[in-house]
């Protein structure tokens, strides 16, 4: 089931999964770990409503989902 979380906490969970996912945006993918290292903290304090299996999607201040951030999907063998 879904929940609110920060950005980061959402992909630290992903990186620590054996399940090896793509996270999609704007026709890039990227992997987990490397959006934690390369993302700034102010982005990754961003309150989120994390969806495991299928998506990302910002949260506003009034608790409000917003636009999808990532779309997960699995990793290509």
């Amino acid at each position: 089931m879904g929940r609110y979380t920060s950005l980061r906490e959402a992909l630290r969970e992903i990186s620590s999964s054996p399940e090896a996912v793509l996270l999609q945006s704007g026709g890039a993918d990227w992997s987990a770990p490397d959006l934690l290292s390369t993302l700034p903290d102010r982005k990754l304090e961003l309150r989120v409503h994390f969806m495991p299996g299928f998506y990302i999607a910002a949260v506003s201040e009034s608790g409000c989902l917003g636009e999808v951030l990532f779309r997960i999907k699995k990793k290509s063998s």
